[in-house]
Parts: structure tokens; C-alpha cells; sequence
């Protein structure tokens, strides 16, 4: 999966990571080093509906 080559280590323990995001506007597009964007408030549902440490699948295609 794009952002967790080695050669894109721009964190520190690179992971993907799910977040909101201040453009909105760019959401459905190649913005990050592979990270999940997701509109505010479905960041903030997501939050609610899901306990801290859970894991997830992520996958590349459906």
C-alpha cells in the first residue's frame, strides 16, 4: 500500500494513519504519503463508533 514504503518514513514509526483534513476539497485525490482522509464529521462519527486500538483491515481494492 502507498505511505508505508520505506523510502516515504516522514513519521516516526510509519503507519497508515486515518484523519480528518482541513481541504476537504481534495478528498478522492492523491494528497498525502498515504494516509486515510476523510471529511470532518465523518472523522468525528468514525471516532464515536469506534474504540481507541481497534484494529482494522485496510486494504488496497475492494
Amino acid at each position: 500500500l502507498g505511505g508505508v514504503e520505506e523510502s516515504n518514513l516522514n513519521t516516526s514509526k510509519r503507519g497508515i494513519f486515518i484523519h480528518g483534513t482541513s481541504r476537504e476539497g481534495s478528498l478522492g485525490k492523491s494528497y498525502s504519503h498515504g494516509c486515510i482522509r476523510m471529511g470532518n464529521s465523518d472523522i468525528i462519527s468514525l471516532y464515536d463508533l469506534v474504540d481507541v486500538g481497534t484494529y482494522l483491515n485496510i486494504l488496497e481494492k475492494i
